[in-house]
């Protein structure tokens, strides 16, 4: 019995060896059968910024291919997902399609650095279908021949000057990174594209007709690239444009697992470690002072106005209280406020009272009382408020005096002991009358022994419903907060700008433009940090 069992054992064993060997070598060559449709050749031609031209050559081993579609999609700086499909006039076993994407429109733009994923779908008059696995194509602004130097975490790319022109750029960029991280707390996290262009037209020229005639410097921390104008090393760009977008990308890479920071905040940083700034900027936050027309924070939280001159004194002013922020508080105070934007959950708000001891309402307060400007605080805000004391040494606390103080400390202290003592005398007088009982059964019991005894039943203390019940457990209630998702609309944000021209040509312009964005064309962060800007 135990031998016929044995072999009973080995011919299963042996079934199932062969069936896997079965499936092993048969599988493939079924998954072959029902999957005729091939690709023999494929291209991907760009052409910025007009457009991208894909073409591709199929076969079908079976039938006649009926349906075709190109898939194209890119989750950064915005998100693009389309679907085209492909017109077949005569569906044929082999074909050859093309297909001309248009990036020539605000809506269809591709900005340079964006990677684009596509995939290529066939199906036939025999039902097959087949989906090609993603392909990338990375969009370059290929109307230069780029030349290109590297050191550390940092790319410089330019076009038609010296091998010497972008080693003055590469170091400029280099010492720029070292001194802005110093300021922020941390350095480079990613490696960065820096591209330079000669010409303002060239520049604009990468950027959507849409974009703001007075944008002179971009970054776009999701891609980790900005672009700037230098028309030759001494140009005022690269101690100004280029220091501005570097700090855009250090900084929301030392913030890129956190929230996305206001976009005064943001901005005011950028300017604060510009190494050169014009002194129009100057004199338009003194007369926004003179006049006490200081913009409101939470009105340049989250935009920047399509106005030039109003636009041009956001910069102004979150430039001077980034100053401000420094000067009070310190560099070591303003890195762990920049530390605590990289956690994953909390507010700005909270982030500035943890690190500073005070909120962005209070800040602002205080900011604009030294410039001497009107207060902001309502009354609710002033009963919170808790103002920097005058001199650099701490404040006294404040100490009061109530002669019914004492009166309501006792009438407390009585309300606390006195149930207290009433509950003991009851405790007591339940057990002593207990004690008197029990030693008057025990008397009769020696008197009466026919009768039966009663043993003494201890007494069962209260048993409260969690000592008898599991208790449910209930997670409380936290809402939700995005404070990134709440002010950026994926689709708008390109994410940071910066102003080139003199503004003065652009205070007399009356044409007014849709509102900046955060995160975009850096008027970011982008914001999150947009408010910051991706």
């Amino acid at each position: 019995m135990f031998l016929r069992r044995i072999g009973l054992l080995y011919v299963v064993m042996a079934f199932f060896c062969t069936s896997i060997l079965a499936s092993a070598l048969f599988v493939p060559h079924a998954f072959a059968a029902t999957d005729p449709i091939t690709i023999t050749s494929q291209t991907a031609t760009e052409t910025f910024p007009k457009g991208i031209d894909f073409q591709v050559s199929v076969q079908d081993g079976t039938d006649s291919i009926a349906e075709a579609t190109l898939t194209l999609s890119s989750s950064k700086p915005h998100y693009i997902q389309v679907e085209r499909t492909i017109p077949i006039a005569t569906p044929q076993q082999t074909l050859t399609l093309h297909w001309h994407e248009d990036t020539t429109s605000s809506n269809t733009f591709i900005y340079p650095g964006t990677v684009i994923t596509y995939k290529w779908q066939f199906h036939d008059n025999a039902t097959h279908w087949y989906t090609q696995d993603l392909q990338a194509l990375t969009i370059i602004d290929n109307r230069f021949n780029w030349q290109h130097l590297t050191q550390g975490q940092i790319q410089v790319n330019w076009y038609s000057r010296s091998t010497d022109f972008g080693q003055v750029v590469l170091k400029q960029a280099v010492d720029n990174v070292k001194r802005i991280s110093g300021n922020l707390g941390g350095t480079l996290l990613h490696p960065i594209n820096l591209w330079v262009y000669q010409t303002p037209e060239d520049f604009r020229g990468s950027l959507p007709s849409s974009t703001h005639e007075w944008v002179g410097g971009i970054a776009f921390p999701s891609l980790d690239e900005a672009s700037v104008v230098v028309d030759s090393t001494n140009a005022d760009t690269l101690v100004r444009d280029m220091p501005h977008e570097l700090t855009h990308l250090v900084f929301h890479q030392l913030t890129e697992q956190g929230i996305l920071a206001p976009l005064w905040f943001d901005e005011g940083m950028a300017m604060y470690n510009q190494v050169y700034r014009e002194p129009d900027i100057t004199q338009r936050f003194n007369h926004a002072l003179a006049t006490h027309t200081l913009l409101r924070l939470n009105t340049i939280s989250y935009t920047f106005p399509a106005d030039a001159d109003v636009a041009y004194l956001a910069y102004a002013q979150s430039w001077n209280l980034i100053g401000y922020i420094y000067t009070t508080f310190g560099q070591t105070k303003m890195a762990k406020l920049i530390a605590l934007m990289n956690g994953k959950t909390g507010e700005f708000n909270d982030d500035m009272k943890q690190a500073l001891s005070e909120d962005q309402v209070h800040l602002e307060n205080q900011w604009r009382v030294q410039l001497n400007q009107p207060s902001v605080l309502t009354p609710a805000d002033m009963a919170q408020a808790t103002p920097l004391p005058a001199s650099g040494t701490p404040s006294s606390p404040v100490t009061t005096s109530d002669i019914y103080t004492p009166l309501f400390i006792v009438a407390g202290l009585l309300l606390i002991f006195l149930p207290i003592a009433g509950l003991s005398g009851v405790l007591v007088y339940q057990r002593r009358r207990r004690h008197k009982d029990f030693q008057t059964q025990q008397a009769q019991h020696v008197l009466t022994p026919t009768l039966p005894a009663y043993g003494y039943r201890p007494y069962q203390p209260y048993r409260q419903p969690s000592q008898q019940y599991p208790q449910q457990l209930i997670r409380p209630t936290i809402p939700f907060e995005s404070y990134g998702d709440m002010i950026t609309p994926p689709v708008l944000y390109s994410d940071s700008t910066r102003l080139y021209t003199d503004p003065t040509q652009y205070m007399q312009q009356q044409q007014f433009q849709p509102p900046m964005q955060q995160g975009q064309e850096y008027i970011n962060r982008p914001p999150p940090k947009q408010a910051p800007q991706e």
